[in-house]
């Protein structure tokens, strides 16, 4: 019997070891760029909310970390800059208003080209010269 449960137990966990979902193209290995834009927004959106102004410094972002830790990491780090003062545009329930004015990018944006976080929530592929071209949020 302990060997039908041995049997039993292996087969079960090579079935369930092929079996997972992966919505994520880099090989599941976490969140993308993406995530960690959407999640700024979520920083500087609570902000904005609350203070009725944008955030001037990564202090005012301090007191949203536990519901956006991706977020404020990579801004602390470096890896996400900020445009400091710039406010989100996000409709009530969730839907992308106002303006395409640039809040947040990827550090290599300038030079590179990369992800950016713009008013009105959307997250968008730019080139740098897309991005020298494109309004800073205020």
């Amino acid at each position: 019997m302990t060997r039908r449960c041995l049997v039993f137990s292996v087969v079960t966990l090579v079935c369930l070891g092929g079996c997972s979902s992966s919505r994520n193209d880099s090989g599941g290995a976490g969140p993308d760029g993406s995530d960690t834009l959407r999640e700024v927004g979520g920083l500087v959106s609570a902000h904005t909310g609350e203070q009725k102004r944008g955030p001037q410094k990564i202090a005012d972002l301090a007191r949203y970390e536990a519901g956006y830790p991706l977020g404020f990491e990579a801004v602390k780090s470096g890896n996400v800059v900020v445009v400091w003062g710039a406010r989100m545009t996000i409709e009530e329930g969730g839907g992308a208003s106002g303006s395409a004015d640039v809040v947040a990018y990827e550090k290599k944006v300038p030079s590179e080209g990369g992800l950016v976080l713009l008013q009105n929530g959307t997250v968008k592929q730019m080139t740098a010269d897309e991005f020298k071209s494109t309004p800073k949020a205020k």
